[in-house]
């Protein structure tokens, strides 16, 4: 009689014991859900702008309601850092260590919910001693391997020809990259590049003239894709592999490419890629000593590091006979080094034009790709000034022509990079040089680019600066800015 009474207990306590932990478990549960619509970020903008320990991690990060949930991840540098999710009118902060997720809601427009998560990870760059004592004070040139592999994989794509600013399909180089490696279009990886890169826009630039471009997205895994190959090299087993200092270039696309770098070493392997660029290295080793001649780095990093306080301690190029105007730039940096990244196309002279001419004309293209590594930090500082002042898109752009640049803080900082070269190329050639070239800029700026104001703007800031030329570039903002909110 007894094993049974003591059955009937244990079983009592078990259930007895079950019902305690349900009942903990939703009130735990109701604390959770609690906290969580505690935590809901309100706002009526299709896009938000994140920093971490008060640097900005990405201007434009676009609110996907599909995804859920919409992962950030937020580079650690410290044992506890702040994370902030902003718009033009609000904010809202999280504290976030490395390997720790934090979930909260985005309300966009009063209807649509955002489910948003924070991962702390590792810093995205990681330069040791050694790669700062090899890289210190240095500029690179380079048209590396798996660089010209991402180049040659977008030139093949069919419709490649159409798009005039992402691939230069007018050269020898190019008619010789379709010609060898055309046996291997149908590859699979060329499939996963048509996957991404598609939908051509036609555009109107002027009377009876139209261009065709590739859409936004497409050129957001174009950029991944093409910076990102930098950061990856062939190993001994013909494998695409990180050079183990910079995991991701660029995250400007929702799928970084090289997820699918097995199939890009297949590509290489069957199409014998790596032996087309050996055949190729002495045309690109010209390109690079052409470049060189064109572009005085040295120059404008010291004229840069002067005007605006600071300096970065390497300056890389990379560029592709591919390479058309399709032009970026990526800086990274640590307590200990800074380096900056440029991705623009081979400078060509033109034996029409003066040597002076074709420096004027071929450092345009590098210079306000290295500058925005410097106006972008300093853009920062006026953030909310350049949204507001910056948002009625029509007062300062032919908006067909101008779709990437999607937020008033990058036609802002498009306007001042432009107009940045106009005051260094006013301190150090002669002004008959210089008033020739500007209105060529100004046209392509104006014309052919969709920055319908930029000859006022530049023409503004070049009077203020040679009446001014020892203030500081805050207060060459300050002027700028002012007069930009008057128009």
């Amino acid at each position: 009689m007894i094993f049974p009474t003591k059955n009937i207990n244990m079983r009592f306590s078990t259930l007895l014991l079950f019902l305690t932990i349900l009942v903990a478990c939703k009130t735990q549960q109701k604390t959770i859900d609690t906290k969580q619509t505690q935590k809901v970020f309100s706002t009526n903008q299709d896009q938000v702008t994140i920093s971490v320990n008060g640097k900005v991690a990405s201007q434009n990060w676009t609110l996907t309601p599909d995804l859920k949930p919409d992962i950030f991840e937020a580079e650690c540098s410290k044992n506890e850092n702040i994370v902030t999710f902003s718009d033009k009118n609000d904010s809202i902060s999280f504290t976030i260590k490395v390997g720790e997720s934090k979930d909260f809601f985005i309300l966009k427009n009063k209807k649509d919910t955002a489910f948003t998560r924070i991962t702390g990870v590792l810093p995205n760059h990681n330069f040791t001693a050694e790669y700062i004592a090899a890289n210190k004070g240095k500029t690179k040139i380079e048209i590396t391997e798996v660089s010209e592999l991402a180049n040659i994989l977008v030139a093949l794509h069919p419709e490649a020809e159409k798009d005039k600013n992402m691939t230069n399909s007018d050269s020898d180089y190019y008619k010789k990259v379709r010609a060898y490696f055309e046996p291997y279009a149908e590859h699979q990886m060329m499939d996963t590049v048509q996957q991404y890169i598609k939908d051509i826009n036609y555009m109107d630039v002027g009377e009876e003239e139209k261009v065709s471009i590739f859409s936004n997205e497409g050129y957001y895994y174009y950029f991944a894709l093409k910076m990102n190959a930098c950061t990856y090299e062939f190993n001994e087993n013909e494998e695409i592999v990180n050079q183990g200092y910079i995991r991701q270039m660029a995250d400007w696309s929702p799928t970084d490419p090289f997820k699918d770098k097995e199939l890009m070493a297949d590509f290489a392997k069957k199409s014998n890629f790596r032996a087309f660029y050996k055949e190729n290295k002495p045309y690109y080793d010209e390109l690079i000593a052409t470049y060189k001649t064109l572009n005085p780095i040295s120059q404008m990093q010291t004229w840069l590091d002067k005007k605006f306080g600071f300096t970065y301690g390497n300056y890389t190029i990379y560029f592709s006979p591919l390479v058309s105007g399709a032009h970026s730039t990526e800086g990274f940096d640590t307590e200990e080094f800074r380096q900056t990244f440029m991705f623009i196309a081979c400078a060509e002279r033109d034996e029409a034009y003066s040597e002076t001419m074709n420096e004027l004309l071929e450092s345009r293209v590098v210079f306000t790709e290295i500058d925005h590594n410097y106006v972008n930090p300093t853009s920062d500082k006026y953030l909310t000034q350049i949204n507001s002042i910056f948002s009625d898109r029509k007062k300062w752009l032919n908006e067909e022509l101008t779709t990437a640049y999607e937020t008033p803080f990058k036609v802002f900082n498009e306007y001042m990079t432009f107009a940045v070269y106009t005051l260094y190329i006013s301190d150090l050639y002669d002004e008959k040089d210089w008033q020739e070239y500007l209105p060529k800029m100004e046209g392509q700026m104006k014309d052919a680019r969709g920055f319908i104001k930029f000859e006022a703007f530049k023409k503004t800031l070049l009077k203020y600066y040679q009446a001014n030329p020892n203030k500081t570039m805050e207060e060459y903002y300050d002027f700028i800015l002012g007069w930009s909110e008057k128009q």
